[in-house]
């Protein structure tokens, strides 16, 4: 079995600097977000609606849903998203819609790029998982079986953060993953009851 350092094409003794973390032939979603913030700091200094990356991992960041929206607009000119005129339309519908926090993303199921065709690509940047040179995939819980919908952390942590659906299917995966605590809630729940009455047996026999 590979290594998740194999599997990502990581080795730990090369430290990794800024303009290597990234292998990429055209911007993900984050990237273009944090362009965005940069050039509009002094708009959106008390506005933390959205998270960046930041060595893998979202931290909370001064953005908005104009960032969101202005990003995923710059991707369906320069790369041919389709995918993003679907995510801007459920913008425009739902505007309020719930998003998901940080602990949510780093319970995503991660995909490691050995298990992927050589044509797997991101649907939201559209590039290829293969040509990243440290990919991070992650796999949404959409609660639809043999779902195969893979994306690059890096695009779609900034839509979840803002909107809990996801971009495929349009499944609300906070919803999925509640159903799937009550569930587990429901069989614990069941499992003791059990136990109590197996229990209760158990001390009559003593006195039969």
């Amino acid at each position: 079995m590979s290594t998740y350092d194999e599997d990502h094409n990581i080795t730990r003794a090369q430290p990794l600097q800024d303009s290597q973390r990234r292998g990429r032939n055209h911007e993900t979603l984050s990237g273009i977000i944090d362009s965005f913030i940069h050039s509009h700091r002094t708009n959106h200094d008390n506005d933390n609606t959205l998270g960046s990356l930041d060595g893998g991992r979202f931290t909370e960041s001064a953005t908005s849903l104009e960032s969101l929206s202005t990003a995923l607009n710059q991707l369906r000119s320069m790369e041919n998203s389709d995918i993003a005129d679907s995510l801007l339309d459920i913008l425009d519908s739902n505007p309020k819609q719930k998003g998901v926090n940080s602990e949510f993303l780093d319970t995503l199921e991660r995909v490691p790029v050995s298990q992927l065709p050589d044509e797997e690509f991101c649907p939201i940047c559209t590039n290829k998982f293969k040509d990243d040179r440290y990919p991070l995939i992650v796999k949404l819980p959409c609660g639809i079986k043999n779902s195969k919908h893979f994306f690059d952390l890096e695009c779609i942590g900034p839509w979840l953060m803002t909107n809990s659906t996801c971009p495929m299917c349009r499944t609300n995966v906070l919803e999925v993953e509640e159903n799937r605590r009550k569930r587990i809630e429901e069989e614990i729940r069941k499992a003791r009851e059990e136990d109590s009455e197996e229990e209760a047996e158990e001390g009559w026999d003593i006195y039969g």
